[in-house]
């Protein structure tokens, strides 16, 4: 766990308010104001304090942030099956949730019917709420003084790279797997081939036996020159481009997967009434909203636009085949790790 914080207005137990519409059914039938919400994520600050408050002013519901990368969140949740100790967990992939649909309580909200299909809970158990998009972040100044060009995954095995790329652990962040997936399937054509492979060994071999531990750590160490490239996602990368960083958002020409990033309820929550009235209020209208006018994510609650970035339409993209990779978690990761260990 790297920081627990609780961010926002304090609880307001003594104001009366409606939760109609946007809070949705499960806070109209619970008196949640003025209980405490523990909310598991590995989203960065700008989103949480943007999304946060608002949360808590409409529901007098305070809420504590627990902050720390996928794969530490989803070890203490399972650490703690047995006597929950939070109730939400806001953020990470769609394809580890639905690896680990033990851990989550159904829940489907009344907001549901209006999030696009790709954004639509199907399973009960885990609820979309932005697509994340697979992307390179490339260091423009370090990039040009090296006399370097990046558009795609292939340009990552060039030789002035090796040491020069910053890359999370497959084996513990969902960005990074999603990476890891992405790559597979743009330059393979699918999850098993050898093309695809022998390409993530080179690509292992350029890391010169560097592992990063955070995502957000890998866009922070490529903004400040310390790498020339990192391999992360849309969401943390837009927030660097606007805070001026010398950085842009390359979409690799093999193509990009966008992935829904899930909120689930943890099961045994203990204040179940209050995490479904966070994700009512995470896919409504004003929480999608403030989403993609406030923070780096593309909402996924239908007639929402997100401003400041291309439309998917005129991405390189591809599909991943999230019944596969959600079937096949183990095994890739195992044998992503087979080819660390054989390296390094």
């Amino acid at each position: 766990m790297r920081r627990t914080s609780s961010i926002g207005a304090a609880t307001i137990a003594a104001i009366a308010l409606s939760l109609t519409g946007v809070l949705g059914a499960a806070a109209q039938d619970a008196a949640i104001s003025g209980t405490t919400l523990t909310v598991y994520t590995p989203n960065e600050e700008g989103m949480l304090e943007s999304l946060i408050p608002v949360f808590e002013e409409k529901s007098g519901v305070q809420v504590q942030i627990i902050t720390a990368g996928t794969g530490e969140l989803y070890q203490r949740i399972r650490s703690e099956a047995s006597n929950p100790q939070g109730d939400v967990l806001f953020g990470g992939g769609a394809a580890q949730a639905a690896a680990h649909t033990e851990f989550w309580a159904e829940y489907v909200s009344p907001n549901n019917e209006f999030m696009v299909e790709a954004g639509k809970n199907a399973t009960g158990f885990f609820t979309p709420y932005q697509a994340d998009g697979s992307n390179l972040l490339v260091n423009t100044e370090a990039t040009a003084a090296a006399g370097i060009e990046i558009k795609s995954y292939a340009d990552l095995l060039q030789p002035e790279l090796k040491g020069k790329i910053a890359f999370g652990d497959p084996t513990a962040s969902s960005s990074a797997f999603a990476q890891l997936t992405n790559m597979l399937k743009a330059v393979g054509g699918d999850y098993e081939s050898d093309a695809s492979w022998d390409f993530v060994g080179k690509l292992v071999t350029q890391l010169n036996g560097i592992t990063i531990g955070s995502s957000s750590q890998v866009a922070k160490d490529v903004a400040a020159g310390e790498y020339l490239v990192g391999l992360t996602y849309e969401p943390l990368s837009l927030n660097f481009v606007l805070s001026g960083a010398p950085v842009e958002i390359v979409y690799p020409s093999e193509g990009a997967a966008f992935l829904p990033a899930t909120l689930q309820v943890i099961k045994g929550a203990p204040n179940e009434a209050a995490a479904k009235a966070f994700v009512d209020f995470i896919i409504s209208e004003e929480g999608q909203t403030i989403l993609a006018e406030q923070t780096a994510g593309r909402p996924l609650r239908d007639g929402v636009v997100k401003p400041g970035l291309p439309a998917l339409a005129d991405i390189p993209t591809i599909q991943e085949d999230g019944a596969y990779v959600a079937a096949n978690r183990d095994a890739i990761v195992a044998k992503y790790r087979t080819i660390l260990e054989a390296n390094f």
